[in-house]
């Protein structure tokens, strides 16, 4: 009986691993063509890959080709409401971008980023907000 149950655990266990494998999978490559921030760290115009951490599983990561610029955030992952697929959501307050959003292959699916330090800075000192939208390769 002992045995029986093990090899229904392992089973159970294999298949779930599977399913977050797949669910980190997710991936989008996007030109930028200005420069943003994603939590608190300036990006400069250019490629980026988005992607998940294959350990946490909410954390986005933004490296360009070369994977010597990059960026972590973490955000809240999952149905994030309506929008267009293979799409990056910026809020834009004059000249200043930061990511808020990542769609992946439906439109609802992806990444809600909130507002780090330095874009609720920007927001008191009375910018108006705007959305700047850039669609992924």
């Amino acid at each position: 009986m002992n045995r029986i149950t093990a090899i229904a655990l392992l089973t159970f266990a294999t298949s779930m691993m599977t399913g977050s494998a797949s669910a980190q999978g997710a991936a989008l490559k996007a030109k930028v063509p200005f420069n943003f921030t994603v939590n608190n760290v300036l990006l400069p115009a250019g490629s980026y890959e988005l992607s998940f951490d294959s350990k946490l599983s909410d954390l986005l990561v933004v490296e360009d080709g070369t994977k010597s610029v990059r960026a972590r955030a973490l955000g809240e992952r999952g149905a994030i409401g309506p929008g267009k697929p293979d799409m990056l959501i910026f809020h834009r307050y004059g000249g200043e971008y930061f990511l808020s959003e990542v769609h992946f292959g439906s439109g609802s699916n992806g990444v809600f980023l909130p507002a780090a330090k330095l874009e609720r800075q920007t927001l008191r000192a009375g910018q108006k907000e705007e959305l700047a939208f850039v669609g992924a390769n």
